[in-house]
């Protein structure tokens, strides 16, 4: 595994890379709101070992607010902006690959809006989301939306680990224990700007979901915590990705949230890999 940085537009972003001898495509994942891009690599089940295995490069990337972008809180749809650039300078560099954007929880939100944006369908093959908040219990859309930061301050403190127990984490068994000591270590502060994206997406989501003409695939897991997650929400989901040229809305069995920290990352992770290539290839 590589630590690297990328210079795009007035800011670097700090990432992780596996890269294979001869890439047949880019793998570019995006981190979950107080984590980082080490998220996508729990020496497990990382994803980015799983896809330079099958001779894609894989990037994870801290997004703008975090890493080296520390200084640089932004919304969502500004990063999905930054998110584009970034895919433009990989293709560059690299040749004109397929891209597969991958993106959990507020990540997944970014995959999302970066997706409908125009200049999507000239550099993106498809995405993959999960952990996306398609409803809240109303006792969380209430403390979300109440969330304001002390005057003078870009950043809220990082998620306790009691917190992210409860609401990132299925129950015992279907996690190593080591992967809560991981989580903590991943633990970031939360940038700010971004915080209203999360808690407008059940909102906001929908329209911009029907504007998507990329193929999706969309996970929640079975024992999400941190949202509501009902075959009734997934319906919806499907509805509102109408125009998508594939549209994959499906659960991940025995899993929390933070799916790629749970026993069931591999799977999910070569499942997310699998569809890509069936994407790639026509199918």
């Amino acid at each position: 595994m590589l630590q690297t940085e990328y210079a795009i537009a007035d800011m670097t972003l700090s990432g992780r890379e596996e890269r294979p001898d001869r890439p047949r495509g880019i793998v570019l994942a995006l981190h979950g709101g107080g984590y980082s891009a080490g998220y996508w690599d729990y020496p497990a089940h990382s994803l980015l070992r799983l896809a330079a295995e099958r001779a894609l490069l894989a990037v994870a990337v801290d997004r703008p607010g975090y890493g080296a972008a520390f200084a640089h809180p932004m919304p969502l749809a500004r990063q999905a902006d930054v998110v584009l650039d970034l895919i433009d300078a990989l293709i560059a560099r690299e040749g004109p690959l397929p891209v597969l954007v991958t993106g959990h929880s507020m990540g997944g939100i970014l995959a999302l809006i970066a997706a409908a944006n125009p200049r999507a369908e000239a550099l993106l093959s498809a995405i993959d989301v999960s952990g996306v908040p398609l409803r809240y219990p109303a006792a969380m859309q209430q403390a979300l939306s109440a969330r304001v930061l002390p005057d003078g301050e870009t950043h809220f403190p990082p998620n306790a680990p009691d917190h992210c127990r409860t609401l990132f984490f299925g129950p015992d068994g279907t996690f190593d224990p080591d992967a809560l000591a991981f989580a903590e270590e991943l633990a970031r502060p939360v940038p700010g700007a971004e915080l209203p994206d999360a808690a407008n997406a059940p909102r906001d989501l929908p329209a911009v979901m029907r504007h998507i003409r990329l193929p999706v695939r969309m996970t929640f897991a079975q024992d999400e915590a941190s949202s509501i997650a009902t075959p009734d929400i997934a319906a919806a989901a499907r509805a509102d990705l109408a125009a998508s040229r594939r549209a994959d809305v499906r659960f991940e069995p025995a899993t929390g949230h933070n799916i790629s920290l749970h026993h069931a990352a591999s799977p999910f992770h070569r499942g997310m890999l699998d569809w890509f290539d069936t994407i790639l290839e026509g199918k």
